[in-house]
């Protein structure tokens, strides 16, 4: 900016005086525990800091502390408690769930395995029945097998009988036979 003022001429402007701005400044936080507070300044007890006015103050901080400390505790054990009984419910809750899941879960088996056997039962009833047509018709086959096969042993045993009388009728019986030298 100086280069740009010389070159057209202008004067500089007397430099102003910077004005002081305070820099904000963190308060320092205020320790909850009065006794902690005195311990970061320095004062401990027995160092001469208290007074003998300041004797009803440190009395009334100890009262403070143990009313502080029996509230603390009784805000933990209800605190604790309804944690318990909180957790004992959910614990109890879960349980009942997992029960009626494995209880659907059973049931459905069960449906499933019903209608499983149901399906089972059914092509066993198929394949009896297919097994017992076989059988029938089996049976039929033999049974016209036995029926012809007496009906071909008949007629042969018919044509052997007449084929024997026919024999004895005409005369022409073996001379060599053993009937033929028993009638000599």
């Amino acid at each position: 900016m100086n280069l740009l003022n010389k070159l057209l001429g202008k004067k500089d402007p007397p430099p102003a005086k910077a004005a002081a701005v305070p820099v904000p400044v963190p308060a320092p936080a205020a320790p909850v525990d009065p006794e902690a507070a005195a311990l970061q300044n320095g004062d401990t007890p027995g160092n001469g800091s208290e007074l003998p006015g300041n004797a009803t103050a440190l009395g009334k901080k100890g009262l403070l502390k143990r009313f502080e400390s029996n509230i603390r505790r009784k805000v933990d054990s209800y605190v604790d408690n309804k944690a318990d009984e909180l957790l004992d419910d959910a614990t109890r809750r879960a349980e009942e769930f997992r029960q009626e899941t494995l209880d659907a879960v059973r049931d459905q088996a069960m449906e499933l395995l019903d209608v499983t056997e149901k399906r089972i039962d059914e092509k066993m009833v198929e394949i009896e029945q297919m097994l017992e047509k076989r059988l029938e018709a089996e049976l039929k086959m033999r049974l016209r097998a036995m029926f012809w096969t007496l009906a071909f042993v008949l007629i042969m045993a018919l044509v052997s009988l007449g084929y024997v009388w026919f024999k004895q009728q005409s005369g022409l019986q073996n001379a060599n036979s053993p009937a033929a030298e028993t009638a000599k």
